[in-house]
């Protein structure tokens, strides 16, 4: 049992949790999806209950079980070593190697797979290696912090058999909805409240009892408040009328108007939106063409003879496995990259907005600088702009490296539509974005006329963007 009791932690911009409590049991098997804000401290959750992190108060304990931690970011020592090496390196002892050819086959990979290069893996690769890794320890629970990142659709799909399989207790963090739903049968909200509110089933059952839940607060908050308006108000009236001035009612009147203040329910938080400001329809006609004759990257073609045309309003999804050449095109038609045979043709005074899928903010400037350097907006617009995309006044000094990859994926998104784009070339944009913020994106784009060139492996982003093109890659 992993148990978490009175847990409370304070992160350099305030309090992420006070008084949780909750638990893990591996003999439960649970699937348990972890959700909330970007920056309520998903990650941080993790960390305590791994015990990487001490807690700021209350405790973490763990009696009987193997943990696991599965972190965003998978990296390796030595990124020239093999795959074979680097898994044999982490054995009890050398004898043990058999061990190895278990969880290759636990994570859907070969014994070629131990040839490979740690540096030349790609997303999916790193997640089954790291996997693999975890699985040699015998774990009983499994942490998992944005395991479908960087994910293509077949990887994802293996990742949902590999998550209902295991053999014991899994608690993730994912912002792909449909994963949620395909795995989780309960989900942990951290609240804005800093606790952490239990319910158990999937994603889509979740909308509907969080919903409830909240309304059904504001309900008792509104039947207190009322109770309390109407004291005061005959206190107010009769407190020294002489009927009841010299009787015990007064005094009973105002003790229970202080028990009902002081227990009287919290009015419950909204959902804050992102408010976003439209982007201008531009005239009818081609946006953008593009032939990309031959891309090579160390020796290796990655594109070959692929056209592309993007007329005004298109909604065009790029597709393929990863290492097809999505992101490498998507680069070409941004101008970002011009190392390639062929041409790419913008329409006249084109004011494209690219959104990689790793982000290019400079993580020693503040959030306010780093805003201004890309927007040439002065500073009392700047903090205002950046109101509306949920930064508050505290964190406009705030470095870029201090802030969780969801809130440096929000402050890119306000760079990239201040700017006002007429052509959006968007490249994974819902990675790190939490569950709400993914929803206040989708209904965003719904709306615009511009252009759009995409590439997601979110399925419900991208059965709800309404794609009116695809265009597939292959590997060559």
């Amino acid at each position: 049992m992993l148990i978490a009791k009175n847990l409370a932690f304070d992160a350099p911009h305030g309090q992420l949790f006070e008084n949780v409590n909750v638990s893990l049991d591996s003999a439960g098997k649970k699937r348990v999806a972890i959700v909330g804000r970007n920056g309520c401290g998903k990650s941080t959750l993790l960390k305590l209950l791994k015990g990487d992190l001490e807690p700021g108060r209350g405790s973490v304990s763990s009696s009987q079980e193997v943990i696991g931690h599965l972190v965003q970011d998978i990296s390796f020592p030595d990124e020239e070593e093999l795959v074979g090496v680097y898994l044999e390196s982490k054995l009890e002892e050398a004898w043990m190697v058999y061990q190895i050819d278990i969880a290759l086959d636990e994570v859907g990979l070969t014994q070629e797979a131990l040839l490979w290069q740690l540096k030349n893996l790609s997303g999916g690769q790193r997640v089954r290696i790291a996997l693999a890794e975890l699985l040699l320890a015998e774990p009983t629970i499994l942490l998992l912090d944005e395991p479908t990142n960087h994910l293509d659709t077949e990887s994802i799909e293996w990742l949902k058999g590999f998550v209902k399989n295991f053999r014991g207790t899994v608690a993730f963090v994912s912002h792909d909805r449909s994963f949620i739903n395909s795995t989780a049968d309960q989900i942990w909200e951290i609240s804005a409240e800093h606790n952490i509110e239990v319910y158990g089933c999937n994603y889509d059952r979740f909308l509907v009892e969080r919903y409830e839940r909240y309304q059904k607060r504001l309900q008792l908050h509104e039947l207190s408040q009322r109770e309390v308006t109407e004291l005061e108000e005959w206190l107010a009236e009769n407190a020294n009328h002489p009927k009841y001035k010299f009787t015990a009612i007064v005094a009973q009147k105002k003790k229970a108007l202080e028990r009902m203040e002081k227990k009287a329910p919290p009015m419950p938080v909204a959902d804050p939106r992102v408010r976003m400001k439209a982007l201008e329809q531009g005239q009818k006609g081609t946006v953008l063409s593009a032939f990309i004759e031959n891309k090579t990257y160390d020796d290796r073609q990655i594109l070959k003879d692929v056209r592309v045309k993007i007329e005004q309003g298109d909604r065009m999804l790029l597709e393929g496995p990863n290492g097809s050449g999505k992101s490498t095109l998507l680069n070409i038609l941004s101008g970002a990259d011009k190392d390639f045979v062929g041409q790419v043709t913008p329409r006249a005074n084109l004011k494209i907005g690219y959104l990689g899928q790793f982000s290019r903010l400079n993580p020693d400037k503040t959030v306010i600088d780093e805003f201004g350097a890309h927007t040439r907006i002065e500073y009392t617009a700047g903090r205002s702009t950046l109101a509306n995309f949920l930064f508050p006044a505290e964190f406009m000094d705030s470095k870029i490296k201090s802030l969780s990859y969801g809130q440096q994926r929000r402050l890119e998104f306000a760079i990239l539509l201040t700017n006002k784009p007429d052509l959006l070339l968007l490249d994974e944009p819902t990675n790190h974005l939490d569950l709400f913020l993914r929803e206040d994106l989708e209904r965003f784009l719904l709306e615009q006329g511009v252009a759009m060139c995409i590439i997601s492996h979110d399925a419900h982003f991208v059965k709800k963007l309404g794609i009116n093109k695809t265009l597939k890659l292959k590997i060559n």
